[in-house]
């Protein structure tokens, strides 16, 4: 009786002593170059980490854009831009090896960052499909270009503000340089990474 009481007293605790869902992280002022591009540079270090992106200046070609990237393949879209297609659907209890067939995700991005290309996703962008970004072949995320911050520094302070379950931050397809030292694309993720930057007709934007 005795155990019992022992396991039910540290259960109990456990239960008393979650975490807020709400991050809480207090950062000082960083400083950052005012004259740098922040769009720019996040292009560059996306490329640098053998992602890719395309800068749309119009959200009615998106439709069009995405169904020429995914090629015919078969495709999840969490962002609601594809209508009148087959999309894999995920309705219902469907087994994890099922998952295995779809080829590419199309997702939302949340945030930005510029000094390492990096977009951050949550539990309401993947629907609380975690599987999903990791699983697949070639994941498309759409992120507005306002979205994008300087550094880690402001994101984290940007998800301060933000009410979130699960996170992560993925910044290119899946590498490893394990096997023989030699840098493998793919061989525990996705092939591909591609970012779709959506701009508004009052955002400044280079060619990078």
């Amino acid at each position: 009786m005795k155990e019992v009481n022992s396991r039910t007293n540290i259960l109990n605790q456990i239960k008393e002593n979650k975490p807020n869902d709400q991050t809480n992280i207090e950062l000082g002022q960083f400083f950052i170059d005012e004259n740098e591009n922040s769009v720019n540079k996040f292009c560059q270090n996306l490329v640098d980490n053998d992602g890719d992106y395309i800068i749309l200046d119009r959200m009615d070609n998106l439709q069009d854009l995405l169904l020429k990237e995914i090629n015919g393949r078969t495709f999840v879209d969490l962002t609601g831009n594809i209508v009148d297609h087959q999309s894999w659907s995920f309705n219902g209890l469907i087994s994890p090896k099922k998952w295995s067939d779809i080829e590419v995700s199309i997702i939302n991005g949340i945030i930005g960052v510029a000094e390492n290309g990096a977009v951050w996703l949550d539990d309401d962008s993947m629907q609380n499909i975690r599987t999903l970004p990791f699983i697949v072949d070639h994941t498309i995320f759409i992120l507005n270009v306002k979205q994008i911050v300087p550094t880690m520094h402001h994101a984290y302070k940007t998800l301060g503000k933000i009410k979130t379950g699960f996170g992560t931050f993925i910044a290119g397809p899946s590498k490893t340089g394990d096997i023989e030292q030699n840098l493998i694309i793919g061989a525990h993720g996705p092939l591909s990474h591609l970012v779709i930057l959506v701009s508004s007709s009052d955002s400044q934007l280079e060619n990078p």
